[in-house]
């Protein structure tokens, strides 16, 4: 699972890791940035593995629809909004010229946001299955979805 989930959570950091890349003009600080952050989530599925290898999790269509639930509410909270912003802000950022120094602390910010952002998917993956590729793909999709698209959407606009 912790393959896995780095590759999940670094396909819904993409457009971070290309702004990133664009404005530091440094590939050691571009790298280093996408280390830190597909470690940190390659340690989190490897915790997440132990744990699930420990509690035998029942599996059931109302626990599944539950933990979705669970994450809609979550998306929902000022905190699960807070940190989606935060990862959006960051994706749109301004160029600069960024030094090792700089990439250490964003890779660690942005991956800081990323995990309160995502701490309501995350939960709701894992009960729904990690195991399957569709799950993996499904799960990346949503995460960049929630991550680039304006929360809540916008209302349509409706013109005379």
């Amino acid at each position: 699972m912790a393959f896995s989930m780095a590759v999940m959570m670094a396909a819904s950091a993409v457009p971070f890791f290309f702004a990133y890349g664009r404005d530091s003009r440094r590939p050691v600080a571009t790298a280093t940035v996408v280390l830190i952050y597909v470690a940190i989530w390659a340690l989190i599925g490897f915790t997440l593995d132990y744990m699930m290898g420990m509690v035998m999790m029942p599996s059931s269509f109302l626990i599944a629809a539950g933990a979705v639930a669970m994450a809609v509410v979550y998306a929902l909270t000022p905190w699960g909004r807070w940190a989606r912003d935060r990862c959006r802000e960051m994706a749109q950022r301004e160029p600069r010229n960024s030094r090792f120094r700089d990439a250490l602390a964003d890779g660690a910010s942005y991956t800081a946001y990323c995990i309160v952002c995502s701490a309501g998917i995350m939960p709701a993956l894992v009960v729904v299955g990690m195991s399957s590729a569709l799950v993996i793909v499904a799960g990346a999709a949503a995460m960049l979805l929630y991550k680039i698209t304006p929360w809540p959407v916008p209302a349509l606009s409706h013109s005379r």
